[in-house]
């Protein structure tokens, strides 16, 4: 999946989790969950893919 530790996508995950929490964001209003937009955006910051292949 994705070559950094399963605590490094747990921690963003959880700190996603927290902003949707801040901002108010209902649940299932996002197409992603907190774990699944972390491995993107940790995938994108790794430059493995461009935007349009990662969605």
């Amino acid at each position: 999946m994705l070559d950094v530790p399963r605590a490094l996508v747990q921690y963003v995950a959880r700190l996603l989790q927290d902003e949707r929490r801040r901002l108010g964001t209902p649940k299932g209003s996002r197409a992603l969950t907190p774990f699944w937009q972390a491995v993107l955006v940790l995938r994108w910051f790794r430059g493995e893919c461009d935007i349009p292949k990662l969605g």
